[in-house]
């Protein structure tokens, strides 16, 4: 007899595909010619994600494309910006096949190279950290040895927890409205950009609630001053997700997909009018009970047994928060008198988990534009830096193993210069989550002896000696009875476990 037992998710992590990118770009004729870059701002979009079976296993298609933001002075010493864009597209050989792909990508070590006041090269690496999850459906196999079911047979149960997972897209969530000054100046956009967090994530009648934030910036020009105006506007959306369990742990990322902004529109200057469009990702966890089979024997007859052990996963934490980053750097240069915008960049680089601690651990790439003021001209610098960028999560309880993944976000940033050192601000959002894994040793084949019955003497009565560590179904398996048995013939309990007397069997 053959029996389906239970459907376990297994989670596997591949580690990061690196795909190293480079183009050269020409500037179009419209735009001022490069004398001074003062930065190369860089942003993924994953856009396409193929999985298909290959010679060697199971193969992941990725692609998408980086969008560069070239922030430069002209021959006249003016700030501008241009965006260009880079696409690509990578293979990440899998181990298994996967019910579920999770794909983290990142892109750093952003680096240009101007070979022409309209030519310049590009470089840049994205990196595609994969978790996979299998679907596992474990059998136990029970065959007699004849055609005859056997009946008398003594089943030990273990109930385990394991993590059901669901996941849900929102696409084109849409944002327009305007950014305004308190000045009734004349506003000429240079370069803007969009970041998006999610704060708050719910699982609520078969949908996940999200509740976060998008923030706008522009750098503008107004009246020939550089000011940075921007706008932070609240995320409130349900992504509708099939099978999503009310008491499930809910993770949404996001991700801004578009942003468009001009002063056009109405024939309005002293205005910014921006459309913003974002892609919302959620992902929803439950650990539920399965029942896997520990052990088995017959008291009638004799038996072969084999076991296996199989990882069993539950979900630990899931979600996001926040915590201030605040950290200091020695200058790397004392030109800069003004500060006019800071860009942050969080990446992070690492998970592990060290007992009840998930610790995340990466960098915060930061990007500092300011004027240093000459007798002649205002001039236009920016300083770079990369700190070291940490966070830890208490999980509450000692996890032995697991696996873990996290995203940084952040939506704005503040420096201050103090004598020789630069001191950086701002809010970190982690979104995480974290995977515990157990090792379960349980049954695979059971073959039952048909020819091979087990000879018992009715008139002999056996006197057991318990040892620190006995079981009650230990006891039975050996002598071939069962626990209800010795229990009754004892009087004591069938689930006792501690064994302070003499048994009969």
């Amino acid at each position: 007899m053959q029996e389906n037992n239970a459907n376990l998710l297994s989670i596997a992590q591949e580690n990061p595909s690196v795909t190293e990118i480079s183009e050269e770009f020409s500037l179009p004729d419209y735009v001022p010619e490069i004398r001074r870059v003062l930065t190369v701002l860089a942003q993924v979009l994953p856009e396409s994600k193929y999985l298909q079976e290959g010679q060697n296993g199971p193969t992941l298609d990725l692609g998408g494309s980086v969008t560069y933001s070239l922030i430069y002075t002209d021959d006249e010493g003016k700030l501008n910006a241009i965006p260009l864009n880079s696409n690509y597209e990578t293979k990440i050989q899998l181990q298994v096949s996967p019910q579920y792909t999770l794909v983290d990508t990142t892109v750093d070590n952003v680096s240009y190279r101007v070979s022409a006041p309209r030519r310049l090269t590009i470089k840049s690496r994205v990196k595609n950290k994969v978790t996979a999850s299998v679907q596992n459906q474990v059998r136990e196999d029970i065959t007699p040895r004849s055609s005859a079911d056997e009946l008398y047979l003594e089943k030990k149960e273990k109930v385990v927890q394991s993590v059901d997972m669901t996941t849900g897209t929102l696409s084109n969530v849409r944002i327009s409205d305007k950014l305004t000054t308190d000045k009734e100046k004349s506003i000429k956009p240079i370069w803007c950009d969009a970041r998006l967090v999610i704060k708050d994530a719910r699982v609520q009648n078969g949908f996940v609630s999200a509740r976060g934030e998008a923030i706008v910036k522009c750098l503008a020009l107004e009246n020939e001053e550089i000011n940075v105006i921007e706008k932070t506007m609240p995320i409130a959306e349900e992504i509708e997700i099939q099978g999503a369990k009310e008491n499930g742990i809910a993770r949404v990322g996001g991700r801004c997909v578009s942003l468009s902004i001009s002063n056009e529109e109405l024939n309005d200057t002293t205005q910014l009018f921006f459309d913003l469009v974002c892609d919302l990702e959620a992902e929803v966890y439950s650990n539920s009970d399965k029942v896997l089979t520990e052990d088995i024997y017959s008291t009638t007859n004799e038996m072969e047994v084999t076991y296996k052990q199989v990882p069993v996963y539950n979900v630990v934490r899931a979600g996001g928060t926040s915590f201030t980053f605040n950290e200091s750097s020695k200058r790397k240069s004392k030109e800069m008198n003004e500060i006019i915008d800071v860009l942050v960049d969080p990446v992070c680089e690492k998970t592990e988990i060290k007992g009840d601690k998930m610790i995340a651990s990466g960098r915060l790439n930061v990007n500092i534009i300011g004027t240093k003021e000459n007798e002649t001209e205002r001039e236009y610098l920016c300083e770079t830096y990369d700190l070291p960028l940490k966070y830890e999560l208490d999980m509450k309880r000692q996890v032995e193993y697991g696996v873990a993944r996290c995203l940084f976000s952040t939506l704005d940033a503040n420096a201050r210069f103090d004598k020789d050192s630069v001191s950086v601000t701002c809010e970190i959002y982690p979104s995480f989550t974290v995977f515990e894994r157990t090792n379960e040793r349980i049954l695979d084949t059971g073959l039952i002896k048909k020819d091979a019955e087990i000879k018992k003497d009715g008139s002999t009565i056996r006197v057991y000696f318990p040892t620190e560590g006995d079981t009650l179904w230990e006891i039975a398996k050996k002598y071939n009875t069962t626990v209800s048995k010795i229990a009754q013939d004892n009087s004591i309990d069938p689930s006792t476990k501690t064994l302070a007397k003499n048994l009969i069997v």
